[in-house]
């Protein structure tokens, strides 16, 4: 019998049927304290496609967080094939400073695909880049608006691709539009991998909004669900 594929990130795998908590290492603090981007990796022993679930690129984004942490509570991401690569805090550095950005004021999503040997928000996009990205077939990055600025739940798929705009049309956000790629984004950089990505938008930084959380939850099931990645088939939580 055909069996799924091993995950390998950081030089650990990830063999069908198991499920790990995973570090990708990128730096450490003044105090000596080690910084690593978690990566919760759930992979079936069936095989099947792999969907990255990734939010915090911007650190004070923090619906797209709180969608990625009530998924994994309420164990979502039980798989029955293929894998999920869950991501709940990319920018660590930010999300400690409650800021967009890393401490050199760079922005992570402006930054891709990273250079080794580069700024700190370069680096973090390259060693991101370099262990996710060819894990994974379809990803979906979550977001939310900026400060002082609500931003209506929205899916946005990239111009001219029709692998991400329908999947797009799977997640089923009350809003879908196409938008431009942007130098330096990981979509951009997803894009040039000929791996199809979308971005949900939703609420505003550094304040929790349930209706966004919610329509980010059903919208990765719906998702989940079109790919027959989901356990327990339970495509409502309303």
């Amino acid at each position: 019998m055909e069996t799924n594929k091993t995950i390998t990130i950081e030089g650990e795998n990830v063999k069908p049927g198991e499920s790990k908590l995973l570090n990708i290492s990128i730096d450490r603090l003044p105090t000596g304290t080690l910084i690593d981007i978690p990566v919760y990796v759930f992979n079936s022993k069936k095989p099947g496609p792999t969907l990255l679930i990734q939010a915090g690129l911007h650190g004070d984004e923090i619906n797209g967080i709180e969608i990625v942490r009530r998924m994994m509570t309420e164990k979502r991401f039980n798989v029955i094939s293929g894998a999920v690569i869950a991501v709940p805090i990319l920018n660590i550095f930010g999300f400690i400073h409650y800021s967009r950005d890393v401490p050199d004021g760079k922005d992570v999503n402006r930054s891709f695909p990273g250079s080794k040997t580069g700024s700190m928000a370069g680096r973090i996009a390259y060693h991101y880049t370099s262990a996710i990205l060819s894990q994974v077939d379809f990803g979906i990055d979550l977001h939310t608006g900026g400060g002082q600025r609500h931003n209506f739940p929205q899916i946005r798929y990239t111009d001219n691709d029709e692998r991400s705009e329908q999947l797009a049309k799977v997640f089923n956000a009350p809003i879908s539009f196409s938008s431009k790629l942007i130098k330096g984004s990981f979509r951009n950089a997803a894009h040039q991998l000929r791996i199809p990505t979308v971005v949900f938008e939703a609420g505003e930084s550094m304040r929790f909004d349930d209706y966004s959380i919610i329509e980010g939850m059903q919208g990765v099931l719906n998702v989940m669900k079109h790919f027959g990645i989901d356990r327990n088939n339970r495509a409502k939580i309303y």
